[in-house]
């Protein structure tokens, strides 16, 4: 793990918060000079800490109201097998994370959808198409909580 010290935590934090915010903002909130704030931000980049910006988006206004998690299990549970099922399913347009797990399943599809027909056409035919599934379950998300401010670990 990186070395992380308290102040920046206390970057990535505000940053967690608002990525939009001004450096001398970021600056004011930890106590820092902007010139060491702007310093440590690009240090904690460098290192790998900081690996991106983004925009959160309200998927109900982008008219995909409807989220919903697969699991799936894959057979034969192969390299191979399970990169092109990853791949099948990133390149779909309804698709939000795919994440490879231990267990009973091999892979959660965590999706977006406009309607829940939407959503049986899309596990029915076209996800339970993709070479090597041979069982699937879906689950509807009917709330969905996010932390968006992640403590990190410090030693202080």
């Amino acid at each position: 793990m990186s070395n992380i010290s308290r102040s920046d935590s206390q970057i990535i934090g505000a940053l967690q918060s608002n990525a939009r915010q001004t450096n001398r903002a970021i600056a004011n909130e930890v106590g820092l000079a902007p010139s060491t704030t702007l310093d440590r931000i690009r240090s904690l980049e460098d290192r790998g800490v900081i690996t991106g910006y983004h925009a959160d988006v309200d998927l109900a206004a982008l008219g995909r109201p409807i989220q919903a998690i697969v699991t799936l299990r894959l057979r034969p549970k192969t390299g191979p097998v399970i990169d092109r099922a990853i791949e099948r399913l990133m390149s779909l347009p309804e698709t939000l994370g795919v994440f490879l797990v231990t267990g009973i399943d091999d892979l959660i599809v965590h999706l977006s959808v406009t309607d829940t027909d939407n959503l049986r056409h899309l596990v029915l035919d076209r996800i339970s198409s993709i070479e090597g599934v041979v069982g699937d379950r879906t689950s509807l998300v009917f709330e969905h909580k996010r932390k968006q401010v992640i403590e990190t670990l410090v030693d202080y």
